[in-house]
């Protein structure tokens, strides 16, 4: 064999350079993190009142347009209808001199405008464009709206006719919960809401600020534009007491019949423990996406729904199940195999993600790979700043985006499972049985 047709390097060597590389590779696979989640930075200042602000931004958003803000309150309150009612009427044709719901006089510019409540604390969206052609009205258009909303008598009643006969059931469980878990229907016994009531609670709102987010990409004009315009919003706010007692849930499981006919869904309610931590935030998303994926697949269940309230002193949990025809008698033996009571998942040894790894790690893939699109949305962080975190608590926004990646990497089943024994309130539990 001429040299020129010689091998460079003999059969030993050659396997001893491609162990290297395999090595190599591995190496290099074992020091990258497990997930590439993006870690924003916070600017924080306070507006002329004194309200503190929050501006959360990443480099990926730098080339957009997209901008989130979030007036967030604390007014603390045992009338929910009366919060539902006032948000509900400001969502609508509030803006003064117009019959025009707010978002259609917002859709025009590239903007839109949400709230979010619970029994703790409550927000006022709004999404904008940071293109000045569109900023500039759409500031000045909050400024009219949010600074003197005019709550007119003919949305309020056509509103108050609607919710008579569709009430929330969030509302029913949170009274079962927390307030009197023997009257179920305690709702029925506040009094009646006047419109005088809803211009008072919103005004109460602005005496009970926390925090004002901003979440997104902002030009420097674009930012003195906003700082400008939230100042001026914001000129008479008052920031919130925050030593609210917290409230008494209840001390005994307990199971209410609404009986006539067949059972056709289950409304539950449970008490959490406080977050504290990403960590525990976490194992809430697993467990709650357990749950949901559980009773979905189960034959006599048509679909179930779960939401975590998760405010600073009393979150909690509550989902309700809909039911298919009931299950015969001779139904096989692995269909029956399949049925799973939803009261036995609120105890850790018998959640399924808990008692089988695979399905434990199967779950925690999703989650991350969702939330790595996730974390990518402005959305995403408004939320997480206005209905997970809390500014004045141990988990504050700073600390969810600092902590996020490295509560990820070192998640495992055993710290899931203790998170979650010190999470749920098992004998909080309350089930109200509807039938027809």
């Amino acid at each position: 064999m001429s040299d020129s047709n010689k091998p460079l390097f003999s059969r030993p060597v050659l396997a001893a350079i491609m162990l290297f590389c395999t090595l190599a590779i591995w190496l290099l696979n074992l020091s990258a993190p497990a997930n590439k989640f993006p870690t924003p930075n916070l600017e924080t200042w306070t507006t002329t009142s004194g309200i503190p602000v929050i501006w959360l931004k990443q480099e990926q958003w730098q080339a957009s347009d997209k901008l989130e803000i979030r007036f967030a309150f604390r007014a603390s309150t045992r009338n929910m209808p009366l919060t539902q009612t006032t948000l509900a009427l400001l969502m609508s044709d509030s803006l003064p001199l117009s019959t025009a719901s707010i978002n259609q006089r917002l859709t025009p510019l590239a903007a839109s405008a949400s709230s979010y409540y619970d029994h703790e604390r409550q927000s006022i969206g709004v999404t904008l464009s940071n293109e000045p052609q569109y900023l500039m009205p759409t500031l000045s258009l909050l400024s009219n709206w949010l600074k003197a909303p005019e709550f007119k008598r003919r949305t309020f009643d056509n509103w108050q006719r609607q919710q008579h006969a569709n009430p929330p059931v969030q509302h029913e469980l949170e009274e079962v919960l927390f307030f009197d878990p023997t009257q179920p229907d305690e709702t029925s016994e506040h009094p009646a809401i006047s419109l005088q009531d809803v211009a008072d609670y919103y005004q109460d709102l602005t005496t009970s600020a926390s925090a004002i987010f901003i979440i997104g990409d902002m030009t420097p004009d674009s930012k003195t534009a906003i700082q400008d315009a939230i100042n001026n919003i914001s000129q008479d706010y008052r920031l919130a007491n925050q030593t609210t007692e917290p409230l008494q849930h209840a001390l005994l499981s307990a199971t209410i019949q609404q009986q006539e006919g067949e059972l056709w869904q289950t409304r539950s309610a449970l008490a959490l423990s406080s977050i504290t931590s990403v960590t525990e935030w976490i194992s809430l998303q697993i467990w709650g996406a357990d749950m949901i994926a559980t009773l979905n697949q189960q034959p006599h269940i048509d679909f179930a729904q779960l939401a975590l309230i998760l405010s600073p002193q009393n979150p909690w949990a509550w989902w309700s199940i809909q039911y298919g025809s009931n299950v015969t008698t001779n139904a096989p033996t692995d269909d029956v195999s399949r049925f799973i009571n939803a009261k036995s998942l609120i105890f850790t040894e018998q959640v399924p993600s808990i008692k089988h790894p695979k399905t434990f790690q199967t779950l925690f893939d999703d989650f991350k790979q969702q939330l790595e699109q996730q974390s990518l949305s402005p959305t995403w962080w408004s939320n997480i700043a206005t209905q997970v975190t809390n500014q004045n608590g141990s988990l504050t926004l700073e600390k969810f985006a600092t902590d996020y990646q490295e509560a990820i990497n070192d998640f495992s089943i055993e710290e899931y499972k203790a998170t979650l024994k010190t999470l749920l309130k098992p004998s909080s539990y309350q089930e109200i049985q509807v039938y027809q």
